[in-house]
C-alpha cells in the first residue's frame, strides 16, 4: 500500500498515480474517526462516554500532527540504504509531486492508516487513563513506532525486500495497532466498579446501538481506504473493481458467520456480533484484497468471523479488559489475513501451487511486527510506574467524565447504582 514507486506486492508500477482517486478515497476514509468515536462511546459505561470520544478525537489530532512532523519522513523518506527507517522529508520538507510520485496526496492517505492505529491504542485505554499519558504514547506511536513498520513494507524496506506482502494493512495497521492495545490493556488492568473495587463481573456495553452505528461507518470507511491502496485508480479498472468486490464479500461472510455463531451459542441475536464481525472480515481481507478469487475472499470472511467469536470467548474469560473488542476485531483477524497471503494468494499461496515459502515469510514478518509493537511497553511502564498514566481509584469509580471532562454526557432521571448494572456472571479461567 504505497503511492510512490511500486505496488505493495513488490511489482514495479505500470501506470501513473491517479491523485484525484487517492484524495477522494483518503478524505472519505477519514470517516474512520467517526466510526471509532461511535464504537468507543458505546463500549464504555455511560459515565465515561464523553471521555471515550475525546480519546478518539484527541488521538486523531495528535496523530496527524506527529505523522506530518516526523512520521511521514521516517516512513517514506530516503533511508540511505539502511532499509529500516527514512531519514528525510520531515514536516513537509522536500515534498514533491509528479506523475509517478505525490507526497502530498500520499500524506493524506497514509494519515488515515496512522489514525486507525492510534484509535486502536486509544480503545485499549478506555475508562482508565489520563489524557496526558495517552497523548504521550500516541505521539510516540504516530511519530516513530508506526512509521518505522510502514517503512519496512515500502519498496526499500527490509520486510519488502525479504518478500513479505501486505496490500492494505492487515499486518502493519491492524495487527500492529492491536498489539499496542493489548499491551496497554494488560498494564492498565481491569476497570473498577462504583465501590472502587475490581469487579469480577463483565461490564456491559452502555450502548450496543452506538457500537453498531460505529461499526457500519468503520466498514464503509475501511472499504474505501482499501480501494485507495490501488494507486492507479480508474486507469486500472479491473483491480479497482476486484478489490471492492473482495472486500465487500469478506465483510458479508464474516458478519454472517459471527452472527450465526453467537446465536447458536446464546440463542439470542447480537447487533455487536454482526457489526463488529463485518469489520473483522474487512481487516482480514486487507492483505490480499487485490490477489484472491471471490470464493477465497468469502472463505477469508468465514475464518475471520470464527476468529472473532473465539477471541471474544477467550477475552471474556481472561483478565484483559477490552471494552470495544479491539483484539477480536483487529488483532486476531489482522494476523489471520497476514498469514492467508501465503495460503490463498493467487500469486504466492500454496493453495494455488506456489509452495509454502510465502507462508513462512509472512509468519516471520508478523512476528517482527508483533515484536516492534510490544515496544510501546517501554513508554507505558514508566508512565504507569510514576502514577501519571492510570487515574486513581476514586476518579475511576466516579467516572472519567466527572473527574476530567465537563460532567457526564448522559444523565438519567431514574439513574441506578452501577453495581445493579453489572453482569452477575463471574469471569472464568481462559479454558473453562
Amino acid at each position: 500500500m504505497n503511492h510512490l514507486s511500486e505496488a505493495s506486492t513488490g511489482t514495479p508500477a505500470t501506470g501513473n498515480i491517479d491523485s484525484t482517486w487517492v484524495l477522494i478515497t483518503s478524505f472519505s476514509a477519514l470517516l474512520t474517526i467517526l466510526g471509532f468515536a461511535f464504537i468507543s462511546s458505546g463500549a464504555v459505561r455511560y459515565k465515561s462516554v464523553q471521555s471515550a470520544v475525546i480519546t478518539i478525537l484527541l488521538g486523531a489530532v495528535i496523530t496527524i500532527l506527529f505523522f506530518w512532523l516526523l512520521g511521514y519522513g521516517f516512513a517514506f523518506g530516503d533511508d540511505k540504504g539502511n532499509k529500516f527507517i527514512g531519514l528525510n522529508r520531515f514536516a513537509g520538507a522536500g515534498f514533491g509531486a509528479d506523475q509517478t510520485k505525490d507526497d502530498y496526496t500520499n500524506l493524506i492517505f497514509q494519515s488515515v492508516g496512522a489514525i486507525i492505529v492510534s484509535s486502536l491504542f486509544g480503545l485499549g485505554t478506555l475508562e482508565r487513563s489520563r489524557f496526558f499519558s495517552i497523548s504521550v504514547c500516541l505521539a510516540v506511536i504516530s511519530g516513530f513506532l508506526y512509521p518505522t513498520v510502514l517503512h519496512w513494507v515500502q519498496p526499500t524496506g527490509w520486510l519488502n525486500k525479504f518478500g513479505f506482502i501486505d496490500f492494505a494493512g492487515s499486518s502493519y495497521i491492524h495487527l500492529f495497532g492491536g498489539i499496542t492495545a493489548l499491551v496497554v490493556s494488560i498494564f492498565l488492568k481491569e476497570r473498577r466498579d462504583q465501590a472502587g473495587n475490581v469487579h469480577p463481573g463483565i461490564f456491559p456495553h452502555h450502548s450496543p446501538i452506538n457500537i453498531g452505528y460505529g461499526s457500519i461507518i468503520l466498514c464503509i470507511a475501511t472499504l474505501i481506504f482499501i480501494n485507495g491502496a490501488n494507486q492507479e485508480g480508474k486507469t486500472d479498472k479491473y483491480e479497482q473493481g476486484l478489490i471492492a468486490v473482495n472486500t465487500l464479500i469478506a465483510a458479508t461472510f464474516s458478519a454472517l458467520t459471527s452472527f450465526l455463531a453467537q446465536y447458536l451459542k446464546t440463542h439470542k441475536t447480537s447487533l455487536i456480533a454482526i457489526s463488529r464481525g463485518s469489520v473483522a472480515g474487512i481487516v482480514a481481507i486487507s492483505a490480499i484484497a487485490n490477489d484472491v478469487r471471490i470464493w477465497e475472499s468469502a472463505l477469508t470472511g468465514i475464518l475471520a468471523g470464527l476468529v472473532y467469536i473465539v477471541l471474544i470467548l477467550v477475552i471474556k474469560r481472561s483478565h484483559v479488559d477490552d471494552p470495544a473488542y479491539t483484539l477480536a476485531t483487529h488483532l486476531g483477524p489482522g494476523l489471520l489475513g497476514t498469514l492467508l497471503v501465503g495460503v490463498l494468494s493467487i500469486s504466492h499461496g500454496f493453495v494455488t501451487g506456489n509452495g509454502f515459502k510465502q507462508f513462512g515469510l509472512q509468519l516471520v514478518g508478523a512476528l517482527a511486527l508483533i515484536g516492534w509493537g510490544l515496544l510501546i511497553a517501554l513508554f507505558v511502564v514508566p508512565l504507569k510506574g510514576t502514577g501519571v498514566f492510570k487515574i486513581n481509584p476514586l476518579q475511576e469509580s466516579k467516572g472519567i467524565d466527572t473527574s476530567y471532562a465537563e460532567g457526564e454526557a448522559i444523565q438519567f432521571v431514574d439513574e441506578q447504582p452501577e453495581p445493579a448494572l453489572l453482569s452477575s456472571t463471574p469471569k472464568k479461567g481462559i479454558f473453562q
